[in-house]
């Protein structure tokens, strides 16, 4: 566990805070080798319907990896290998989540941090938000399986405009990207959207969210054909739950419905 990295729950929803505001919430190693632990406890809690990410502080979301520390732990290609499976894990984690994600984004939301965001099913910002892929002016290479992240959000000719020019993008420009689904003006309205937003998720369906993401990940995948048992399998459980009862009931009887995952 990290000090740099704020995790609770309440009412259905997980929040994780990238708390490390003097770095710009930049993720250092330790904060690497700790997200995997907490992205497998939102996954396996039947508790937890929903995941918002976001950040500490007034000026950043997230920056991206904690670059003072590539002088010690990623300045050979061995370092680098080691240091790119910490975050790989978390990629694979986060990508493979079940449950809808949710990142709040404000100021600065780079690098490593702007793929946090494109991970995210739903992602809101402040007008004062700026994003993108400062890799080329640092000398680093953007990863495959990062330009894919990029490539499935804007296509591939912004991709290669965000990657290529290591520009930053900001307001009604993120917006008109396809970079985020919602611009609101500041903290506070970004707070309250949130809000409202996780707690829609947290009162719907589990399992027919459930066969939602499994489908998205289906109709994204890149190492083969989308795997359509495992979307029909998905959605014969929704067929199948107590939940399905109850959402037809519900509609019935003209009250919120009650679902418990089952």
């Amino acid at each position: 566990m990290t000090e740099l990295i704020r995790f609770g729950v309440a009412d259905g929803v997980a929040r994780l805070v990238f708390d490390n505001p003097r770095r710009l919430n930049a993720v250092n190693a330790e904060m690497w080798q700790a997200l995997p632990g907490l992205l497998a406890r939102v996954a396996e809690d039947p508790a937890i319907r929903v995941l918002v990410l976001a950040g500490e502080g007034e000026r950043a979301f997230c920056t991206g990896n904690d670059i003072s520390e590539f002088d010690t732990i990623r300045a050979h290609p061995e370092a680098a290998a080691r240091y790119n499976a910490w975050q790989r894990a978390v990629a694979e984690a986060l990508q493979g989540m079940l449950k809808p994600v949710v990142a709040a984004i404000h100021g600065y939301c780079l690098g490593a941090g702007f793929e946090f965001a494109l991970m995210s099913d739903i992602r809101i910002c402040t007008a004062d938000a700026r994003m993108g892929v400062p890799a080329v002016k640092l000398g680093l290479p953007y990863r495959l399986e990062d330009i894919i992240k990029v490539v499935d959000v804007v296509g591939p000719a912004r991709a290669r405009e965000m990657v290529l020019l290591g520009r930053q993008y900001g307001g009604e420009e993120i917006l008109q990207l396809g970079l985020v689904q919602r611009l609101v003006a500041d903290h506070a309205a970004l707070a309250a959207a949130v809000e409202d937003m996780a707690r829609e998720l947290a009162g719907n369906a589990p399992l027919s969210l459930m066969a939602a993401k499994i489908a998205f990940q289906e109709v994204t995948r890149r190492d083969g054909p989308a795997d359509l048992a495992r979307a029909q399998e998905a959605a014969d459980r929704c067929y199948a739950s107590a939940d399905y009862v109850e959402g037809r009931v519900a509609r019935r009887e003209k009250r919120k419905p009650v679902f418990l995952g089952r």
